[in-house]
């Protein structure tokens, strides 16, 4: 359980810096008013969202595991703490593809394609 809260922990940072991505590149798309350009970066802002949905994936199966550890050892305190740890991570990663997902609508929006 400890590894996949840490897996999990590692997943929602993967997708924050992926969302913080989206959002930069989204930024940069609606500010670039040459549609060439505001495409390019609507499409990094689309790739940026896809790592941050990749680490959504590998967050909850981490949290997952770590509930199904947690269900086979009832008894730790430890493992029910990782396992709420990663299903926090969880949703911070899930929030932070939610936010790489406006940031790529803005984008497109912007370069109009």
């Amino acid at each position: 359980a400890k590894k996949a809260s840490e897996d999990a922990e590692k997943a929602a940072n993967d997708a924050e810096n992926a969302s913080k991505e989206a959002e930069e590149a989204a930024k940069e798309a609606v500010n670039l008013k040459e549609s060439d350009k505001s495409y390019t970066k609507a499409k990094e802002a689309c790739t940026a969202a896809s790592k941050a949905k990749k680490a959504v994936e590998t967050a909850l199966k981490a949290k997952d595991d770590a509930e199904k550890s947690s269900k086979a050892d009832s008894i730790s305190t430890k493992t029910k703490e990782y396992a709420e740890k990663a299903k926090n991570a969880y949703e911070k990663a899930k929030n932070a593809y939610q936010k790489a997902n406006q940031a790529v609508l803005k984008a497109k929006e912007a370069s109009s394609y």
